[in-house]
C-alpha cells in the first residue's frame, strides 16, 4: 500500500469516527435532557409516571441522578460550545490528521464531561436492561481524551510520523497522560467523582502533555509558519494550564477556609440519597471552558491573514486572561477570608488588594506571556552593550560579523546590514545563505539627519508582549548609525584605492605601448632615413664633389651642367625628407588645422572614404594637442577599416560644440566581437592618444554590424 493510499485510508477512518461519535453524543446529550426535563418539569414527570412504558421508568430513574437545574444549564451551554468549536475547526480549511483528532475530541468530550449527560446511563440501563458499565467511559472519556492528547502532539505537521518524542520530559508527558487515561478507565465503575478525573486528565495532564510537544514543535518546526504556530499554541496551553493551576490552589484554599456556595453536585458518584457535593465550582467549570478556548485558540494560529495581528491579539488576550485569574483569585480570597468577619470590610479589602496588585501583576503577565510565545532573550541593555563592543575600538568593523551579534542579541532567525553607497547599495547577511524574509522589518539607520542604510529582521525577533522591544530597536538603530557611516567612508575609501590602483596599471600599460611605439616609430624613421634620405644626401655629396672636381680642373662648362645635375638631386632629397617628416607629423596640420588636414587625407585620392566636417570645424583651430589626437586617431581607425574590411564604405565624422570635439569613424564591414581582451594594438595606440588629452573612446562592433569608433575630447 502506497503512503498516499495510506493516508486516504486513514482520514476515512477518522471521518467514520467522527461521525459516529457525533451521533452517539447527540444521543448521550438528548437522553440527559431528558432526564433533567424528567426532574425539573412537573407535567413531563407525571406522564412518565402513569406511563407503563420502559423507557418512561428509565427517564425516572435518570432524573433522580440530575444536577441542579441552573448547573445542568451552564453544562449544556459549554457542551454547545464545544460543537460550535468543533464545527468551526472542521470548517476551517484544515483537514490534517491534527483537524479530525481534536474534533473527536470535542465531540466526545461535549458528552463526556457534562454532568448531567452521564444521567443517561441509568435510562439506558433501565429502558434497555442493559449494564452499560464502563463503555460509556470508554467510548466517550477514554477516546476524547486519548485523541485531544494524540491532536496536540502531532500539530502543527499533522502527522504521526513527526510526533518528535525524543526529549525525556515529552515521553514521560505523554506516558503520564496515557497512564490518566487508563487510571480514569480503572475508577470510573467505582463511586468516584468524574470531575476531579476531568480536571486532572484534561486540565493538567493534556495541557502539560501539549505544552512541551509544541514548545518541541516550535524550535524543530521545518517552515517558519510551522514554528509560529507551535509558538502560539504552546502560549495557549500553558495560559490555560496557569489558569487550571491557580484555581485548583485557590480551591483549596478555599475549602480550608470552608466557604460556602463554592460546591456543585457530581450524579456520576452514586451515593444514597443526593449525588455527591463537591467543592470544585471554582476550577471545573473554567477547566471546561478552557478546554472548549485552546481549539479556537487552534483556528486563530493557523490564520493566514495578518498573522502577526493575529499573534500580537492573540499575546495581548493571554495577558489579560492571567492579569484577571491572577487580581480576581487574590481579591476572592481576601473577601472568603474577610467576609465571615465583616461583609462590607471584606469588600473593602477585596477592592484594595486588587488594586494593589493590578500593576505588578500586570507587569508580571506581560513577561511571563513573553517568555513563553519568544523563550528567553538577552535584556536589551545586554544587546546594546555586545553591539557596541563588536563595533567600538575599529573603524571598519566587519558589518557580516556585527549582522551576526545583532541577529543572536535579539534571537532573530535573519538579519541583514543595507549600507548605501555610490553606485547602489551593499548587503551584510547572517546568515549567508538565508532566503529574503517574506515579511521582513525595515528599519532605516541615520547619521547626521541622512538615511546612510537599514537594518533587516525577521518579525519575530522584532516583536514582543511588553512594547519594549520598540525601544531597543530605537536604540539600536541609534548606536548602528555612526558604526555605518564610519564603514560607508571607509568601504568609499577602499573603492577609490582599488579604482586608482585600477588607473595605475592602466597609465603604466598605457606608457609602456607608448614607449613600445615610440621604439618601433623610431625604428622606423631611422629606416626610412636609411633607405630613403641617406641615398640620396650620399648621392647629393658625391655630386658636389664632382662639380668641385671640374672647377678644380678649370672645366666650367662641365661643371655648369653638373651643377644642372646637382639642382635636380638637390630638389630629389628634399622630397624624399619632406614625405618623411610628414610620415612624422602632417605639415598641413600644424599649418592649416584639422580640416584642411583631414580633407587633403581623405580627399579625391580616397574614394571609399566621405568625409562629413560641420561649418564650426572647418572655420576654427583647436589646440594642437587635441587636433593632433583627433587627426592620428581617425587616421588610425580609417587604416584599420582598410586592412580588416577592405572595400567597405567608410565615413569619417567630426561635430564641434561647445564642450568640446566629437568624431567619429564607422564602416559597413564584417565586424567583430568586442568582448575579451583580444583588442588589437591600433585600438589601443588610438585610445591611449585621446586618453593623454582627457578624451574618452568607445569601439562599437558585432558580426555583420560593422564597426564604429567615437571619441570626445573635451575643450
Amino acid at each position: 500500500m502506497t503512503e498516499r493510499t495510506a493516508g486516504r485510508t486513514g482520514r476515512a477512518v477518522l471521518n467514520a469516527v467522527l461521525a459516529g461519535f457525533v451521533v452517539l453524543t447527540a444521543a448521550w446529550l438528548t437522553i440527559g435532557a431528558l432526564a433533567a426535563l424528567a426532574a425539573y418539569s412537573p407535567g413531563f414527570h407525571d406522564l412518565l409516571v402513569v406511563s407503563d412504558a420502559r423507557w418512561a421508568r428509565g427517564l425516572l430513574a435518570g432524573a433522580e441522578q440530575s444536577e441542579l437545574a441552573g448547573l445542568a444549564l451552564l453544562d449544556y451551554l459549554l457542551s454547545l460550545l464545544n460543537l460550535v468549536v468543533a464545527a468551526a475547526l472542521w470548517r476551517s480549511g484544515r483537514r490534517d490528521v491534527a483537524t479530525r483528532l481534536l474534533t473527536i475530541a470535542l465531540v466526545a468530550t461535549a458528552g463526556a464531561v457534562n454532568l448531567q449527560a452521564h444521567a443517561s446511563a441509568p435510562v439506558v440501563e433501565t429502558a434497555f436492561d442493559f449494564d452499560i458499565g464502563w463503555w460509556h467511559v470508554l467510548l466517550l472519556h477514554v477516546v476524547g481524551g486519548v485523541a485531544y492528547v494524540l491532536a496536540l502532539v502531532v500539530f502543527p505537521a499533522g502527522r504521526l510520523g513527526r510526533i518528535g518524542l525524543t526529549s525525556w520530559p515529552t515521553r514521560v508527558a505523554v506516558g503520564v497522560s496515557v497512564a490518566g487515561v487508563l487510571y480514569l478507565l480503572a475508577i470510573s465503575t467505582v463511586n468516584y467523582p468524574h470531575t476531579i478525573g476531568f480536571v486532572i486528565l484534561f486540565g493538567l495532564l493534556v495541557s502539560v502533555v501539549g505544552v512541551f510537544a509544541q514548545r518541541h514543535h516550535a524550535r524543530t518546526g521545518p517552515t517558519p509558519e510551522m514554528r509560529r504556530e507551535s509558538r502560539l499554541l504552546c502560549e495557549a496551553l500553558a495560559v490555560a494550564l496557569i489558569v487550571i493551576t491557580v484555581l485548583g490552589a485557590v480551591t483549596a484554599l478555599l475549602w480550608s477556609l470552608r466557604t460556602p456556595g463554592l460546591t456543585l453536585f457530581d450524579p456520576t458518584v452514586r451515593q444514597p440519597g443526593k449525588p455527591y457535593p463537591e467543592s470544585l465550582a471554582v476550577v471545573f467549570w473554567p477547566a471546561r471552558l478552557v478546554f472548549a478556548v485552546v481549539p479556537c485558540a487552534l483556528i486563530t494560529v493557523t490564520r493566514r491573514t495578518r498573522p502577526w495581528e493575529t499573534e500580537h491579539l492573540f499575546s495581548r488576550a493571554s495577558v489579560h486572561t492571567l492579569v484577571v485569574l491572577l487580581v480576581g483569585s487574590a481579591a476572592l480570597v481576601v473577601l472568603a477570608a474577610v467576609e465571615p468577619i465583616n461583609a462590607v470590610i471584606g469588600m473593602l479589602a477585596a477592592v484594595v488588594v486588587a488594586a494593589l496588585v493590578f500593576l505588578p501583576v500586570h507587569t508580571g503577565a506581560e513577561r511571563l506571556v513573553d517568555r513563553l510565545v519568544f523563550g528567553r532573550r538577552p535584556e536589551p541593555a545586554t544587546v546594546l552593550e555586545q553591539v557596541a563592543e563588536v563595533s567600538s575600538g575599529r573603524d571598519h568593523p566587519d558589518l557580516t560579523d556585527l549582522a551576526e551579534v545583532i541577529a543572536r542579541g535579539l534571537g532573530a532567525d535573519f538579519c541583514e546590514l543595507r549600507l548605501d553607497v555610490s553606485g547602489g547599495q551593499r548587503c551584510f547577511r547572517w546568515p549567508a545563505d538565508q532566503a529574503e524574509l517574506p515579511e521582513p522589518v525595515v528599519l532605516p539607520v541615520r547619521f547626521g539627519g541622512a538615511a546612510i542604510g537599514s537594518l533587516v529582521v525577521d518579525r519575530t525577533s522584532a516583536t514582543d508582549v511588553p512594547g519594549q522591544r520598540d525601544r531597543l530597536l530605537d536604540d539600536l538603530v541609534g548606536i548602528l548609525g555612526p558604526v555605518l557611516h564610519n564603514s560607508r567612508l571607509g568601504l568609499e575609501l577602499e573603492e577609490q584605492l582599488n579604482t586608482a590602483l585600477q588607473r595605475a596599471d592602466e597609465i603604466a600599460e598605457s606608457r609602456r605601448r607608448a614607449i613600445a611605439d615610440m621604439d618601433s616609430e623610431r625604428r622606423g624613421l631611422e629606416r626610412n632615413l636609411h633607405d630613403g634620405a641617406q641615398h640620396h644626401l650620399v648621392a647629393l655629396q658625391m655630386a658636389v664633389g664632382s662639380v668641385e672636381h671640374e672647377i678644380t680642373h678649370d672645366r666650367p662648362e662641365s661643371a655648369r651642367g653638373r651643377l644642372d645635375h646637382l639642382l635636380a638631386q638637390l630638389e630629389g632629397a628634399r622630397r624624399v625628407l619632406g614625405d618623411t617628416a610628414a610620415g612624422v607629423f602632417p605639415v598641413v596640420l600644424a599649418d592649416h588645422g584639422l580640416a584642411a588636414a583631414l580633407t587633403a587625407e581623405f580627399g579625391a585620392d580616397q574614394p571609399t572614404v566621405a568625409l562629413r566636417l560641420d561649418e564650426a570645424v572647418a572655420r576654427r583651430r583647436f589646440p594642437l594637442e587635441v587636433e593632433t589626437a583627433v587627426y592620428f586617431t581617425c587616421l588610425e581607425a580609417v587604416n584599420n577599416a582598410f586592412k580588416h574590411a577592405p572595400g567597405a564604405a567608410v565615413t569619417v565624422t567630426i561635430r564641434d560644440d561647445y564642450r568640446g570635439v566629437h568624431f567619429e569613424v564607422a564602416d559597413d564591414g564584417p565586424g567583430f566581437h568586442t568582448s575579451g581582451d583580444d583588442a588589437g594594438r591600433g585600438l589601443h595606440n588610438i585610445a591611449d592618444r585621446t586618453g593623454a588629452v582627457g578624451g574618452r573612446l568607445t569601439v562599437r562592433s558585432a558580426p555583420e554590424q560593422g564597426t564604429v569608433v567615437e571619441g570626445f575630447i573635451p575643450l
